[in-house]
């Protein structure tokens, strides 16, 4: 993207889609690392943002001390209005790098999974990521034996990003990423 409203309006939909607030350096540092958007561009459209109160801080600091910012009413009803001018494609290509570049760490989620005995030797497993005291996924899958529950508590806590990006790949209809 090379026009400035583009690029205003795509950090006002990256932001409020992320839902929790993230600094300058980490919305330029996604949107250049898809090629959206040149880092010096991206910059100046986060600073007029903030000039124009579309995006304010949080109060918040970061874990290396820097600012962040939130998108603000303005600046949620401009990206709702707006935001159907870049394309979807742009948009869950970007989503997708941004979960792998944000941590789930980073963002504040915990992980919730147990296993539950149902009948004749079968288990549901239960497994949740919240963030920010929302739940961003919940599965809970019925399975024949607990070596099988057992296997999927182990990956799910081991690796849960990865789950959580495979998830919304595959119903969001992005089966490549699988093969990424």
């Amino acid at each position: 993207m090379t026009d400035k409203n583009e690029i205003k309006i795509y950090i006002l939909h990256l932001m409020d889609r992320i839902g929790y607030p993230l600094n300058c350096n980490d919305v330029c540092s996604i949107l250049h690392q898809e090629s959206l958007a040149g880092y010096f561009d991206c910059g100046d459209c986060f600073t007029e943002l903030i000039e124009a109160k579309h995006i304010i801080d949080s109060g918040m600091l970061d874990e290396k001390g820097e600012h962040t910012y939130i998108v603000s009413e303005s600046g949620k009803q401009i990206e709702s209005a707006l935001s159907d001018q870049i394309s979807s494609a742009i948009k869950e290509q970007s989503y997708r790098s941004a979960i792998r570049y944000l941590s789930f760490e980073k963002r504040g989620a915990s992980v919730n999974c147990y296993k539950t005995p149902i009948s004749d030797g079968k288990y549901n497993v239960h497994c949740e990521i919240v963030e920010k005291g929302r739940r961003v996924l919940e599965i809970n899958v019925d399975v024949d034996t607990e070596k099988e529950a057992d296997k999927m508590l182990y990956n799910f806590r081991r690796r849960p990003e990865i789950i959580f990006r495979g998830t919304i790949a595959i119903v969001s209809g992005e089966k490549n990423y699988i093969f990424e």
